[in-house]
């Protein structure tokens, strides 16, 4: 059965009341803490100090990141269902040389 709690978080200054699974709580804190990191780093290095351009900025180098690593992920999947199907076709080619062994 999923567990849910209510926490709140803090991001930019504001507090946002959340509604998250019990198990799920230590990443949303964890992704709460990138955020505020990064917000921090763009404030510091770029003239900017609007939160919601801030914000925008953070998301938009977090999500550009996110896809980068998403598609890491499907090529290595891609990968090794190559590498088990070239497995599995030396795997036919020697049951195949073994039953013709055995003939």
């Amino acid at each position: 059965m999923i567990h849910e709690v209510n926490i709140k978080v803090e991001i930019a200054g504001s507090v946002y009341p959340l509604k998250v699974n019990a198990e799920d709580e230590q990443d949303v804190r964890e992704a709460v803490k990138l955020i505020n990191t990064k917000i921090a780093e763009f404030e510091r290095n770029y003239a900017v100090r609007d939160k919601k351009d801030l914000m925008g900025m953070v998301m938009l180098q977090l999500v550009s990141q996110l896809y980068k690593q998403a598609r890491g992920a499907e090529q290595d999947l891609s990968d090794l269902r190559r590498l088990f199907t070239n497995v599995e076709e030396m795997l036919k080619d020697h049951l195949r040389n073994i039953n013709t062994l055995g003939e």
